[in-house]
């Protein structure tokens, strides 16, 4: 479960105001055409985690073992099938663990007032898979705005005109991960023909949402250092180790800000999991899992995002007419499988940064002494 972006908004500008066509007409009076602004809007940098402390009551419930519901929660509307195969993907194993199953339409329609009377207040729709294989996502979305819910998509682009409902969403994450076309192919073993077909399908959303927040998310791999998808498992195909497929996207990355400005949309930059990650944790409890969880399409409804189909806390979250998973949220069965997280067994943890602040600075541990925590 990674953070949430900052809030974002971004007005669309014509260029035509004064400007005359060939024909000598005035441009201003054709109908507003949107173009990116040549900088994005300039927030403070605020370290992301620190939105914790708008969660204070949450975090208080996790201090006391009686948790409240989860903040935010991952919907994945498509499980164990994708339509690319990212070199770094932690999700890879989790495909392959499950067959290919497309969340009901009626499981959509439901979701967003069970989240919404539960207390849940965001989503993030993305998956294990690609959420836009499901060709009826708007419905989610729909159901989602009418719950009152705030929603972010994560997306690799390839099928982003299939969705309607953009303006509806808080932000949309492109998982880009690379500024050519070559680079792309490469890395995520797909035709080089879709990345500009990505680039057009982000163009087309920038134009008729221009208020939205749209990202452009890119991991930097690197081929020798970064955890690749068969570090995850065994059992995946071995990833091609030929000498032209041993480099990253380290020179696409610095493009990154340049094609980000020129599509209009925020740049996020991050590095992939590096070797030996879950040697540096230093925390030795999953206490960030109360925090979220993740809907599946198969009604699973696991703790992590980063270990789906690992620590399932219900195999059918619509059971007892979806009473079945506030009655268990909190309880002995809980946490019990919170316990049975051995995070140096974790090769990726998206939340480390959370839990090592919730486990020595918000609980009280051996270093508390040491970080002083009562000088602020």
């Amino acid at each position: 479960m990674s953070a949430l972006p900052q809030p974002f908004s971004r007005q669309g500008t014509s260029h035509n105001t004064g400007k005359l066509a060939e024909d000598g007409s005035d441009l201003s009076t054709l109908p507003h055409i949107y173009a990116p602004v040549s900088e994005p809007p300039q927030l403070p940098e605020v370290n992301v985690t620190a939105k914790l402390l708008r969660h204070h009551e949450n975090i208080a419930g996790i201090q006391t073992g009686n948790f409240l519901p989860p903040v935010m929660v991952d919907v994945d509307p498509v499980d164990g099938v994708c339509n690319l195969d990212c070199a770094w993907c932690c999700q890879a194993q989790s495909r392959t663990s499950r067959p290919a199953r497309y969340m009901s339409e009626e499981t959509m329609g439901r979701l967003g007032p069970f989240c919404r009377n539960w207390g849940v207040k965001a989503w993030r729709i993305s998956g294990d898979s690609e959420p836009l294989l499901n060709r009826n996502i708007d419905i989610l979305i729909r159901h989602g705005q009418d719950a009152g819910i705030d929603m972010g998509l994560i997306t690799n682009g390839v099928f982003l005109e299939r969705l309607t409902t953009a303006s509806a969403l808080t932000y949309l994450g492109i998982s880009l991960d690379a500024t050519t076309a070559s680079t792309w192919s490469r890395l995520k073993r797909s035709p080089a023909t879709n990345f500009p077909k990505i680039i057009d399908n982000v163009k087309r959303v920038r134009q008729e949402c221009p208020q939205l927040d749209i990202c452009i998310k890119f991991v930097r791999f690197q081929a020798d250092e970064s955890l690749s998808k068969n570090d995850f498992s065994n059992s995946l195909p071995v990833l091609d180790n030929s000498p032209s497929n041993q480099t990253g996207n380290e020179e696409d990355a610095e493009q990154l800000d340049k094609l980000s400005r020129d599509l209009g949309c925020r740049p996020i930059l991050k590095e992939a999991y590096p070797k030996g990650l879950a040697d540096s944790y230093v925390f030795s409890r999953c206490n960030a899992t109360p925090l979220g969880g993740v809907f599946d399409a198969s009604h699973k409804f696991h703790l992590c995002c980063d270990a789906r189909n690992v620590y399932v806390l219900t195999d059918d979250y619509t059971r007892d007419e979806w009473r079945e998973l506030p009655a268990i949220w909190g309880s002995e069965k809980h946490r019990q499988l919170i316990e049975s997280i051995i995070p140096g067994g974790c090769e990726g943890c998206a939340k480390r940064q959370v839990n090592e602040i919730l486990q020595h600075v918000v609980m009280p541990t051996h270093c508390s002494s040491d970080y002083q925590v009562n000088f602020i």
